[in-house]
């Protein structure tokens, strides 16, 4: 969104419009659009100020009371998958999505922490320390069979 005209600006595009000249002669001296011109002599008509209105941003999705509960879920309980905390937050009436849980925990500084059942499982030819492969056989074993090689 480009940035809003600054007063002085639309303070001369008025000025400009009550010297007799168009809407459109207007527009096409400061570069704006005819009705860019038109919403700045209303604005002036219902005696509202010609300064540009502040965007008041996104609603928070979660809140200060939903955050610090999610917070005290993670320091009772680790290991919750945000699945669970989405759960959790929708019981209290919080709607939200997994993608916001999961940047709302990484805002506060909080990481994912795996316990030892979710480890993820090693590649199969990695398993062994001695180079076997899958299934306790050695590669030697393996070209023999015609299976590698």
């Amino acid at each position: 969104m480009p940035a809003p005209i600054p007063v002085e600006v639309r303070k001369r595009i008025v000025e400009a419009f009550d010297q007799g000249n168009t809407r459109e002669e207007v527009a096409d001296l400061f570069g704006v659009s005819p009705p860019t011109v038109t919403r700045f002599l209303a604005r002036r008509r219902n005696r509202v100020d010609l300064a540009p209105t502040p965007h008041p941003g996104p609603v928070p999705v979660l809140d200060e009371k939903a955050e610090r509960q999610m917070h005290g879920w993670i320091e009772e309980q680790s290991d919750l998958t945000l699945a669970e905390l989405k759960t959790r937050l929708e019981s209290i009436g919080c709607s939200v999505g997994i993608t916001t849980i999961f940047d709302r925990l990484r805002r506060m500084g909080l990481r994912r922490k795996k316990n030892a059942a979710r480890h993820r499982t090693r590649s199969a030819r990695r398993a062994d320390p001695k180079g076997n492969l899958a299934g306790g056989r050695k590669p030697d074993t393996c070209a023999k069979l015609g299976v590698f090689g």
